[in-house]
């Protein structure tokens, strides 16, 4: 087991025991994104000509009585060992095991626009029932969709879009023309 994964699951089992996976996973969730928003903040975190204790120091001065404390824990022993830049991919795996945990399903929907909310609730209304899981939705904007979404899950993909509806027509038009040619 890798040490990101790790890490995310002794969390995440911590959390369980202590009924704080929610909690833990919506805080982490924000650490996660400072941490990928800032690489100065990293730098500084990981700079080998601070001590470790001036480090700790500053998680401390910025996340106490913020977060849990075993979120805290965490984030000085990757800050005390220079590994600060683990800390987004212990996040992913601490979510992937709350969203195994909880049967919830990580769904990105891709779309030329962003969706209002109504757009948004009808599809995870429609995914929940087809699913029978928990939707979570994330929209990512994609000009070159032209129109329609693409649905992504696991690994999978359902693409809905305008787009793949012309590479399909296209498709269809070749074979044709090529069809003709041969008779």
């Amino acid at each position: 087991m890798n040490k990101s994964k790790e890490y995310g699951y002794a969390l995440y089992d911590l959390a369980a025991e202590e009924g704080l996976e929610e909690e833990i996973e919506k805080e982490f969730a924000e650490i996660a994104l400072i941490f990928e928003s800032n690489h100065d903040f990293m730098k500084l975190l990981s700079n080998p000509r601070i001590s470790t204790s001036e480090r700790i120091q500053v998680i401390e001065d910025v996340f106490v009585n913020r977060i849990q404390p075993y979120l805290l824990y965490l984030l000085k022993i990757f800050t005390g060992s220079r590994d600060v830049s683990l800390i987004p991919l212990v996040f992913k795996e601490y979510e992937n095991k709350y969203y195994q945990e909880k049967n919830i399903l990580p769904v990105t929907v891709i779309s030329a626009v962003e969706l209002n909310e109504n757009q948004k609730q009808h599809i995870i209304s429609k995914l929940e029932k087809l699913m029978n899981q928990a939707i979570v939705l994330q929209n990512k904007v994609d000009e070159t969709c032209i129109g329609g979404i693409l649905l992504e899950y696991r690994g999978h993909m359902i693409d809905a879009s305008v787009r793949n509806r012309f590479k399909k027509l296209q498709y269809e038009i070749k074979n044709t023309d090529y069809l003709q040619a041969e008779v």
